[in-house]
């Protein structure tokens, strides 16, 4: 394994200096009368694996978006009804 050399100081500084930007709040976006924002989700990969074994056992088959959608207007519907 090569040794590299120390950086100099001034390797340092402009390196600090290009640094990373600042997080930028997610941007909403407008599609007719509702307003959308999109998200981040974290999915364990067995429950992503059934899931697109769910959508491709459908005619015609949703996007894995459509059928998350789909999945989580129900949910909500659902425990809307237990209120």
């Amino acid at each position: 394994m090569p040794i590299s050399r120390k950086p100099k100081d001034k390797e340092i500084e402009t390196f600090i200096s290009k640094g990373g930007s600042e997080p930028v709040e997610e941007k909403k976006v407008d599609q007719g009368e509702k307003t959308v924002q999109s998200l981040k989700l974290r999915i364990p990969t067995e429950l992503l694996e059934e899931i697109d074994q769910l959508v491709a056992s459908r005619r015609p088959s949703p996007s894995r978006h459509q059928w998350i959608l789909e999945a989580l207007y129900e949910k909500v519907e659902k425990e809307g009804e237990q209120l």
